[in-house]
């Protein structure tokens, strides 16, 4: 019923964390990927959508640029989390 409504930081995330696995050249298994995906995104403050056009015409530089240092500093935390919470098990 409401397919085409999602979180933009959704993509945002995803992007940001295949950006890192080939920067890093680290191999992640998916579980691990999707719980970064997770903690990141319930870190973040949800942003909702139908299409991406719909966000390009409300936000201005400033708020764009300041989504994507949030999306960074959240994987890179949500990264950080889940490596600890594996080292503990």
């Amino acid at each position: 019923m409401f397919s085409s409504v999602h979180n933009f930081y959704e993509q945002l995330v995803f992007e940001r964390i295949l950006t890192i696995i080939k920067e890093n050249n680290e191999p992640m298994t998916q579980d691990f990927v999707e719980d970064i995906a997770c903690i990141a995104l319930n870190h973040l403050p949800p942003r909702y959508i139908r299409h991406h056009v719909d966000l390009s015409f409300s936000i201005n530089d400033v708020e764009r640029a300041n989504m994507h240092e949030q999306v960074v500093q959240a994987v890179e935390d949500a990264i950080e989390f889940a490596k600890r919470r594996q080292t503990s098990h």
